[in-house]
């Protein structure tokens, strides 16, 4: 028996039509993730839109990850759990050709390491966002629509721009951040 969670079910929809859905992608994500994606580990439900692509790299989805429709990934990443990507999100390389040789042309550049991105859990990435290789998105942040992360975003905090900065903190307070982290915590 499939146990489904109602609670955010969107404004206008009925229960059927949310359980239709919700079974097409749990049947879309094993076409996924078992056929056209192997390489992908996850770990619980996760719900992927129309033309995500995952390039073969070591992706760890953990349990209800959502990917928006044409979210690309393709470094390597650790998702965590509870985690929503708007559509369009790309996570990518940085260091994915060398340019600084003189007398080689960038298409025969070195390659760089690739770095681990680690996305941690109940984390929100707006539409468009970029995403370099090798940073940290904590517990609880978000990222605003159309930004670049290219440094690690502190946990709970709201980040945006190109580069992405710190625009505020998610909770009024610090003791509301702890017992969201609690929380968080508490789900393990």
């Amino acid at each position: 028996m499939i146990k489904i969670k109602y609670s955010n079910i969107p404004i206008g929809a009925n229960r059927f039509t949310f359980t239709l859905r919700y079974v097409y992608n749990i049947v879309r994500t094993a076409y996924y993730f078992k056929i056209k994606y192997p390489w992908v580990k996850y770990n619980g439900f996760v719900r992927v839109m129309k033309n995500t692509t995952f390039t073969k790299s070591q992706i760890i989805l953990g349990k209800n990850v959502q990917f928006g429709p044409y979210c690309n990934i393709s470094t390597n990443v650790s998702f965590g759990n509870h985690i929503l990507l708007a559509g369009r999100v790309c996570i990518i390389g940085r260091n994915d050709h060398s340019f600084d040789t003189p007398g080689q042309l960038i298409w025969d550049g070195k390659r760089g390491v690739e770095e681990t991105t680690n996305i941690q859990d109940d984390v929100w990435i707006g539409h468009n966002c970029t995403v370099l290789a090798g940073v940290t998105i904590e517990k609880g942040s978000i990222v605003a629509a159309g930004s670049l992360v290219n440094k690690n975003v502190p946990a709970c905090e709201i980040w945006g721009g190109v580069p992405a900065k710190k625009i505020r903190d998610r909770f009024k307070n610090e003791e509301c951040k702890l017992k969201h982290l609690r929380y968080l915590h508490s789900l393990k």
